[in-house]
């Protein structure tokens, strides 16, 4: 995606340093600037569109480690993890084999189901991206501007 970019137009020279005892100018007020910035609207988008799915794939590998390390059912986080991860892979359930040992459970449907997820996530930053693309340029003067003193 695009990056924001902030570059200036016109400025001007450093000023020298000044010799001991030599005679110092008055401080005169700083030059006029103007200042431009390129951003695309489609980088909104497409974060929003990684956030989600990374969510959503960070709550089914948080699931799939509570079911190897045989999680507590009766601890609220984890009844909260399986309830979610459990409606996002409804789609997928009884895909492939569940493998048992002992008390430890892994479950390659969810393994299937964060690779789709994932990619999903993938193809549609790349809808974003493509159908929201564009720069919008901003040029903002920078008359009149004073620091705060404080």
């Amino acid at each position: 995606m695009e990056r924001e970019e902030s570059h200036t137009v016109r400025e001007e020279p450093a000023p020298q340093p000044v010799e001991r005892g030599a005679p110092v100018e008055p401080v005169t007020p700083a030059p006029e600037m103007e200042m431009v910035s390129r951003w695309s609207p489609a980088r909104r988008a497409f974060d929003l569109v990684y956030l989600v799915f990374a969510v959503i794939d960070g709550l089914i590998i948080i699931r799939m480690v509570l079911k190897l390390l045989a999680a507590n059912t009766a601890v609220p986080f984890t009844g909260f993890v399986y309830g979610v991860s459990d409606w996002l892979l409804a789609p997928f359930h009884g895909l492939l084999p569940t493998i048992v040992s002992g008390r430890s459970i892994f479950e390659m449907s969810a393994l299937i189901g964060l690779l789709v997820y994932s990619l999903l996530g993938y193809v549609l930053s790349r809808f974003f991206g493509i159908m929201f693309r564009r720069d919008v340029t901003v040029a903002q003067n920078t008359r009149g501007f004073r620091p705060r003193s404080g």
